[in-house]
């Protein structure tokens, strides 16, 4: 996982690029349920909170999945988070199917911080939230809290330890969407975007039969704890009372 500074001209660098002329992602104020049926495409809501206090502006990379990591998808993003006439709603049209939150970006001044954990030139190894989308809905996903810290102390640099948290936008916040884009408002329907859980999995059942073969063979020197048998019961000893 990488957490990345730059000082640029622009407000987002990299696989995150937002130019300083570019403005928060929104969709077409005519899209309809309807249309977006036909198109067989979805539209996505997303209030993308700040990392920090100083942070401006704020970017999301969306991925799909793509065998065990993460294909790079769109950039959706909030111009000046802060503002208090417009909304920090990031709207974007999607095809329907799962989708993944697999980096974040934040600007303050000339300077970009981003997180992501990448694998190679356009996949990702890890998710941090996701949602589902069905082809011609309208879906509030959330808002969403990202922050990063570092933490302890390495010889190879400090590991980076990222929380993540996704609720209901706060109701004046809802009240300021209604009023700056009343038809989008009217069809959207909430369905909160599910954090990842990004603690290491125990084995299933079958990765437990697979991992005993291979130390019955001798390419596994040791089961994983959840993979060990059971411990027998104790037998029952005397006879048994009467009635």
């Amino acid at each position: 996982m990488t957490w990345k500074r730059w000082r640029s001209p622009i407000y987002m660098l990299g696989s995150l690029a937002v130019a300083g002329c570019v403005q928060t992602s929104r969709v077409r104020d005519d899209v309809t349920p309807t249309h977006l049926a036909q198109k067989q495409t979805a539209v996505a809501l997303m209030r993308l909170g700040s990392a920090s206090p100083a942070c401006t502006h704020v970017a999301v990379l969306l991925g799909q999945r793509q065998g065990e990591g993460y294909r790079r998808g769109q950039v959706i993003k909030v111009i000046n988070e802060k503002s208090l006439n417009d909304v920090a709603v990031a709207e974007v049209e999607l095809e329907p199917g799962e989708h993944h939150v697999i980096g974040y970006a934040c600007s303050h001044g000339r300077t970009v911080t981003t997180v992501m954990d990448k694998a190679d030139l356009a996949t990702y190894r890890t998710s941090y939230a996701a949602f589902t989308v069905q082809a011609g809905e309208i879906v509030n996903v959330g808002y969403l809290h990202f922050g990063a810290t570092r933490v302890g102390r390495s010889t190879f640099g400090r590991p980076l330890r990222v929380d993540v948290s996704v609720t209901d936008w706060p109701l004046n916040e809802l009240d300021r969407f209604k009023a700056k884009r009343p038809t989008l408002f009217a069809q959207m329907t909430t369905r909160l975007m599910v954090v990842t859980d990004r603690r290491p999995h125990a084995p299933t059942d079958d990765e437990c039969v697979r991992m005993r073969e291979l130390l019955a063979q001798g390419k596994l020197q040791t089961l994983a704890p959840q993979c060990a048998a059971p411990a027998s019961a104790p037998a029952l000893t005397g006879k048994p009372r009467s009635t």
